[in-house]
């Protein structure tokens, strides 16, 4: 188990030129109060650019990012509740109400109509968020989430994620959950430091206790009916969506589809492809970093 060291509020991390520091707020909850942790930098004065990371990372799957965005943008990259420093304690798991939460932390510290990317799991948070209060965003760039089409036996994991006995000790052992399931699913070479990172960020206490509710307050096909049906279609603003062609998790009939394309779950979405597995980012960092950079300029110009 890795024993992984609490950053403190306002420390800085320095990623390349860029600083950027750590905070930590509490805001309300649906049950009580969220402790809630997140890395900001650039101008606060910039347009924002929002970073909600999947599972099984954190804020530091976003460093790269980070790192090139600052320069032109004020970026907040938080931990979801459950991950890296987030908050950990019992509570509403469910995303309808994680959403509420961060909705309520994000407005807390002046967030004010960003362009959300959104990966993995922080894309169910981003769909209910966004779906509920599309007011709240300009864009929406949406990487390696299911809309129309949802095959279980190519999403297991959903299942074994929720075993109160299996989960906790998936995610309590990094080491194994890579070799079970996140290395598996890359496609690209990684360098081993940005693997041990996020594995590092796996170690916070709590983690695998927590994790697990969101998988227990739902399912991936009750997630995607949900949103397909009542929430995606009230996203006006612009919406990209950033998959892996070689995710064999989400092959690319999920979203190429000729009777039901997933563009068509939107009002106004494009598709983009990578050639990268599941973890984008982890893959392909300076291609997915270019293209939220174009996509952000391109929205900010109209």
């Amino acid at each position: 188990m890795y024993a992984t060291k609490e950053n403190s509020e306002g420390e800085i991390v320095r990623l390349g030129r860029v600083e950027a520091r750590h905070h930590f707020i509490e805001s309300p909850g649906a049950v009580i109060p969220i402790r809630w942790h997140y890395v900001a930098a650039g101008n606060p004065s910039n347009q924002t650019i929002l970073l909600l990371h999947g599972n099984p990372e954190s804020w530091a799957a976003w460093q790269e990012q980070i790192e090139a965005l600052a320069v032109h943008y004020h970026v907040i990259a938080p931990d979801l509740k459950g991950y890296g420093q987030g908050d950990k304690k019992p509570g509403d798991w469910r995303w309808e109400n994680c959403a509420e939460e961060m909705l309520a932390f994000l407005k807390q510290i002046g967030i004010v109509k960003p362009i959300v990317v959104a990966h993995d799991r922080g894309c169910v948070l981003a769909d209910y968020m966004l779906g509920s209060h599309p007011e709240f965003a300009i864009a929406y760039l949406r990487m390696q989430q299911v809309c129309h089409i949802l095959n279980t036996v190519n999403s297991p994991q959903g299942v074994y994620f929720a075993d109160p006995i299996l989960g906790p000790s998936l995610f309590g052992d990094p080491d194994y959950y890579f070799r079970f399931r996140l290395l598996p699913m890359l496609k690209n070479p990684v360098p081993a430091e940005k693997l041990e990172l996020i594995k590092s960020e796996m170690g916070y206490a709590g983690m695998p206790q927590a994790v697990i509710r969101y998988f227990q307050s739902s399912s991936f096909e009750k997630e995607r009916l949900d949103r397909t049906t009542r929430l995606l279609r009230n996203m006006s603003f612009p919406v990209l969506l950033l998959q892996g062609r070689l995710d064999n998790g989400q092959p690319p009939y999920y979203f190429e589809d000729l009777d039901s394309p997933a563009v068509n779950c939107f009002p106004n979405a494009k598709l983009k492809w990578l050639a990268a597995g599941h973890y984008l980012g982890l893959e392909k960092p300076a291609q997915v970093t270019a293209i939220i950079a174009e996509f952000a300029q391109q929205v900010s110009e109209q």
